[in-house]
Parts: structure tokens; C-alpha cells; sequence
């Protein structure tokens, strides 16, 4: 009774999709500040993250700057995703700019798919839509948690405009078929859903980031492009995608994986680094006695 509950009470808020643009930015705009005083738990979850972003020079204040802003954000991509069962794939290809593509074009030349890594960045539930308008299909992964009704609403949500989405713990074969199919496998790799990732160093501080995408980017002997949005001005998005990174091939697979890891990972960095309010992950991506 209480799982229906939360999936009834779920469904309710997500009638706030059905809201004007203008007016549905503003009231998350509104609300992003209630959550950032109602929500403690997620307050220390971002705050935590954030604090390993800016690193020890990094005030009190200047940390929870960012994270009152993440607040807001986090708001405003459920907005966009309660938007998503009726915004069309050329409305979201309006809103959105594209840039690179012509490296994501020039691995699919090849056919035979492409491994896209990205981050929790920017408003990745309005931006996935975009692929598909420029005639290429996209599969990935999504976090299979909560109540099942509430998980197969979101699920549903989010295939709507046609984004294939495998939930974790199913076979990754579906992976492996898209790539045969000359399509794009997107895997977000800034936080350890499966709890079983490599342990590298990230901003730092070691922690576990998934391999998975070098794996599958190797044994389908696919380049990993880098792809990753943005939210600006005004509510409007940026996809930009990134030469594929320039991975070693030694001969030696775990050497290999090692250098990639490094390699990967400085990517995430590097962009994360430059827009840290909108860095997303909800959940603890170090250690929580660090």
C-alpha cells in the first residue's frame, strides 16, 4: 500500500509536465530552493560530491553555492522529464545545439556502432531525444530502483520518443546488438551503479567508476567517444561530442584498461570541472567516510 502510495503521489507531480515552458522553469526554479531546505539528505549527498569537485581550498560557502544551484537543476530535469511523453523529437532538436557531430558521424562511416561515454551533466533527459532526430538510434542504461510501478513509469517516460533503455541487471547482449546495428551504446561512467567498477583516482580521492564501456568498447572493437550536454541561458541545450578518445592497445588487456580508466577519466574531469553546478549525481560517488 505505501509503494502505491508514493507511485500514486509520483504520478500526481508529474502532471507538472503538462505545465507552459515558462512557467514549469519558474516553478522549478521555486521549488529547486525548497528542496535544497526540506531535502537534508540530498543536501550532504551533493554536498559531499561537490566538495571533491572544488577541492580542499574550497569554502564552506562557495560549496553550498554550488549545491543550492544543483538543487535547481535537479528540479528542472525532472520537469523535462515529466515533459518528455509529449515534446516531440524536432521540439527537442529546437531547443537543443549540436556540436561535434561530425566525429560521431565519422565513427558510425565505419559501421559498426559507437560506445558514447558521458557524465551526469545538463539536462541528459531532453538531450538523449536529439540522436535519434539526426536518423540515429541510441540505446543505454537506467538505474532499475524504487517501487516497480514508479520505476516502469520512468521507464516508460523515457523510451517515449524511441531511446532504448536497458535497466541494470539485465543482459548486456541488448548492448552488443545495437553496435552490430551501427547505433549509439551512451553509458554515463561518473558513478558506480553496480557496484562493480574499478577503483581509480577521481578529482583525487580513489573511488569505483564503471569499466564497463572500455570493455564493451573493446570487445566490440569500437572507438568511446565522449559526449556530454549542458543546460544554458534560457533553458536551452548543448550536445557535444568529442573525438574518440585515443585508447592504447598493447596487447596487454588489464595495462590496457588501466591507462584507458586514466584516460577516461580525465575527460570526466575536465568537464565536470567546468560546470560543477550542473553535475548531478544524487547518490554518494565516494566512500561516505571520506
Amino acid at each position: 500500500m505505501h509503494s502505491y502510495l508514493q507511485y500514486i503521489t509520483y504520478r500526481f507531480i508529474a502532471l507538472a509536465g503538462y505545465l507552459p515552458l515558462r512557467l514549469g522553469y519558474r516553478l522549478a526554479q521555486w521549488a529547486g530552493r525548497l528542496v535544497y531546505n526540506l531535502m537534508p539528505n540530498l543536501r550532504r549527498v551533493l554536498t559531499s560530491n561537490i566538495r571533491h569537485v572544488l577541492g580542499p581550498s574550497a569554502t564552506a560557502e562557495q560549496v553550498q553555492v554550488i549545491v543550492r544551484k544543483q538543487c535547481v537543476y535537479v528540479v528542472k530535469n525532472l520537469y523535462d522529464q515529466f515533459r518528455l511523453g509529449h515534446v516531440t523529437r524536432e521540439g527537442a532538436l529546437r531547443v537543443t545545439r549540436i556540436e561535434g557531430s561530425e566525429h560521431l558521424f565519422a565513427e558510425l562511416s565505419k559501421g559498426r556502432g559507437v560506445v558514447a561515454i558521458s557524465a551526469h551533466l545538463g539536462s541528459t533527459e531532453t538531450v538523449a531525444q536529439t540522436p535519434l532526430t539526426l536518423g540515429v538510434p541510441i540505446t543505454g542504461m537506467i538505474l532499475k530502483a524504487g517501487p516497480e510501478r514508479r520505476f516502469r513509469f520512468i521507464l516508460n517516460l523515457r523510451r517515449s520518443q524511441g531511446v532504448n533503455l536497458i535497466p541494470t541487471g539485465e543482459s548486456p547482449k541488448a548492448l552488443f546488438h545495437a553496435l552490430k546495428r551501427n547505433e549509439i551504446v551512451c553509458l554515463p561512467c561518473d558513478q558506480d551503479l553496480t557496484g562493480s567498477g574499478r577503483e581509480v583516482p577521481f578529482f583525487g580521492a580513489r573511488t569505483r567508476l564503471p569499466d564497463g564501456p572500455l570493455r564493451i568498447a573493446r570487445r566490440a572493437g569500437v572507438s568511446v567517444l565522449p559526449a556530454f550536454a549542458l543546460r544554458l541561458p534560457g533553458d536551452t541545450f548543448l550536445l557535444e561530442f568529442e573525438p574518440p578518445l585515443d585508447l592504447p592497445e598493447t596487447g596487454d588487456r588489464e595495462a590496457d584498461l588501466e591507462a584507458g580508466m586514466a584516460i577516461l577519466v580525465s575527460a570526466l574531469e575536465r568537464r565536470i570541472r567546468a560546470h560543477p553546478e550542473q553535475w548531478l549525481v544524487t547518490g554518494p560517488v565516494w566512500p561516505e567516510e571520506e
